[in-house]
């Protein structure tokens, strides 16, 4: 595996919704490529239960206060829905739990892109690789089923590129959320020596 990611490209994509934050000032603690060592509790947890885990990771996000929830926080308006129309204000919890377990991929990246807003973070030139490269074998998976309905023999081939998005999703995702978690916690630890400074 890695020696794909390191043919996959690492720079933005002009025009994408993430091009904005590459003029963010800071960047992430750890990588996606750290995040399971450096923190695998969360890892472990993103990869293995990436429903729930994400809807904490939303949660905590928005400081435990989920009337400050928009279905996605607004990154991905859709034709028939847009964010705030969604019920999120009378039922906030019951949707995000349906966005987590429905939307799981949207959940994710909503999540990671709120607190690249909040905290002015910018993504890695690896963690674009990491991306790019489950993006890659999601495509090539759903390619690989629509083939094999009509070509009997590719059947097993699908499947068994079926399994490899699949565990690459999840350890993407996992990633993905020992990142942000890492990152929640140093901005909380930060915060109170801020504030300490500037109250001198």
């Amino acid at each position: 595996m890695a020696c794909c990611l390191i043919c996959v490209k690492d720079d933005p994509v002009p025009g994408s919704k993430l091009d904005p934050f590459y003029g963010n000032p800071n960047q992430f603690q750890i990588g996606l490529m750290e995040a399971p060592c450096k923190n695998c509790p969360w890892f472990c947890f993103g990869c293995l239960c990436t429903c729930c885990a994400q809807f904490i990771v939303r949660k905590r996000a928005l400081d435990g206060n989920l009337e400050n929830y928009l279905c996605c926080q607004g990154y991905y308006p859709m034709c028939c829905m847009s964010a705030g129309d969604c019920g999120e204000r009378s039922c906030p919890c019951f949707c995000l739990c349906l966005e987590s377990f429905c939307c799981n991929s949207c959940a994710v990246s909503s999540s990671r892109m709120y607190l690249m807003d909040k905290f002015s973070v910018m993504p890695d030139p690896w963690d674009n690789r990491i991306i790019r490269f489950n993006n890659f074998l999601q495509l090539l998976s759903c390619i690989c089923n629509i083939a094999a309905i009509c070509i009997e023999e590719i059947r097993e081939l699908a499947r068994i590129i079926d399994l490899i998005a699949d565990l690459v999703y999840m350890t993407t995702v996992g990633c993905m959320t020992g990142q942000m978690i890492y990152e929640m916690d140093y901005q909380a630890s930060v915060a109170p020596k801020a504030q300490a400074i500037a109250g001198r």
